[in-house]
């Protein structure tokens, strides 16, 4: 298979645009686009908009690293041995282990939150391991994602395991209603075990790509290498990426889709999530109650390298509230048996809104 800088297209150019933010006068902002195309994207080409210098207006964050880190990590898997282009994640992985000592460090500080509500449902995780069962999961992904450039597809495969009764139940599902929207959270193993999936049932991903075009670059880069087909919309036209969805859910295909980021936006719907109202957004359940088809939450648990595949109850509903609350209840369900797998323990939102719910119980 062709590397990155081979199978996408240049086009690259600056665009003045506009950002409005309420009670100030209108800010002129630079943008870059660049039209990439590549056979992994569903509709043959996409065109990323990346702002100028929005990076350098930023804290030393999580997108900053990813920034930085990524398409470097990307370059050295494709000109250098594997041993030497992990290097660099090791030394990471041994930081982050050292600074499980900080007292002040989110992702512990999470691991505790976590451990503290599952103590409430008879689990008894401690945060220590489940910190460093996270740290693993999180190698093993990169080292499954070096494998398939170094090892190939076939050998990547078998890095993720799915039931064949449950490959049997997806099809029969697609066949029975003309498609089937599957909910995914934000696991370690999502990203990679979409290559499984993709050889057990016809599959399409839903992904918002990342901010910058390089990043971009080097995710179509995966999927390609995974002969996964992605539709990103990041900046789409909304109404465009609908119709292309319905007509998908019509033709016997399998929509992935991440459905666990916080929506404080008024359009969320409100459920139960650990004991708490929590708000997500319902757009993959309003086309689902709107064409009658099942949906089917999912759950990805990794052992280091090793992924496995849960699926859990398909259901068609026209209720849209009851849709949200099927498969948060199934990602609550996982997450309190298996917290490791979940990468959200070290995103910002989800860390604020556990160091609330945490406080609660305190009280």
């Amino acid at each position: 298979m062709a590397a990155a800088g081979e199978s996408i297209g240049q086009g690259n150019q600056t665009l003045k645009g506009t950002k409005t933010s309420m009670g100030h006068s209108d800010k002129k902002t630079s943008y870059r686009s660049e039209t990439i195309r590549s056979p992994a994207l569903y509709l043959e080409e996409f065109t990323v908009r990346e702002e100028i210098d929005q990076l350098s207006n930023r804290s030393f964050g999580g997108a900053r690293i990813k920034s930085i880190i990524m398409p470097k990590l990307h370059w050295l898997l494709l000109h250098t041995p594997v041993v030497i282009a992990m290097l660099p994640v090791r030394l990471t992985i041994l930081l982050l282990r050292v600074l499980y000592w900080w007292p002040r460090n989110p992702w512990r500080l999470s691991c505790e939150y976590i451990c503290n509500i599952a103590r409430q449902k008879g689990h008894t995780h401690q945060p220590r391991q489940v910190y460093q069962q996270l740290l693993s999961n999180l190698f093993g992904v990169v080292e499954n994602f070096a494998c398939l450039y170094s090892r190939g597809l076939d050998y990547a495969q078998g890095q993720v395991q799915i039931s064949d009764d449950d490959g049997a139940r997806m099809n029969r599902l697609v066949e029975e209603h003309g498609g089937v929207l599957l909910m995914v959270p934000h696991n370690f193993g999502t990203a990679f075990s979409t290559l499984k999936m993709n050889v057990t049932f016809p599959l399409l991903l839903i992904i918002r790509n990342p901010a910058t075009i390089e990043r971009t670059r080097v995710a179509i880069d995966f999927y390609e290498r995974m002969q996964v087909k992605l539709v990103m919309v990041r900046g789409g036209n909304p109404f465009e990426l609908s119709r292309t969805l319905f007509s998908v859910l019509k033709k016997g295909k399998v929509v992935a889709a991440t459905v666990d980021s916080l929506d404080r936006s008024k359009n969320r719907v409100e459920v139960n999530m650990f004991d708490t109202q929590v708000g997500f957004n319902p757009w993959a359940a309003k086309i689902a109650a709107r064409m009658g088809i099942p949906i089917v939450p999912s759950y990805f648990r990794s052992r280091g390298n090793q992924i496995s595949i849960a699926l859990g109850a398909p259901l068609v509903s026209k209720d849209i509230n009851e849709l949200v609350q099927h498969y948060t209840r199934f990602f609550e369900q996982n997450i309190i048996e298996d917290p490791a797998s979940w990468a959200f323990l070290a995103d910002r939102s989800w860390h604020k809104t556990l160091r609330k719910m945490n406080s609660r119980l305190d009280d």
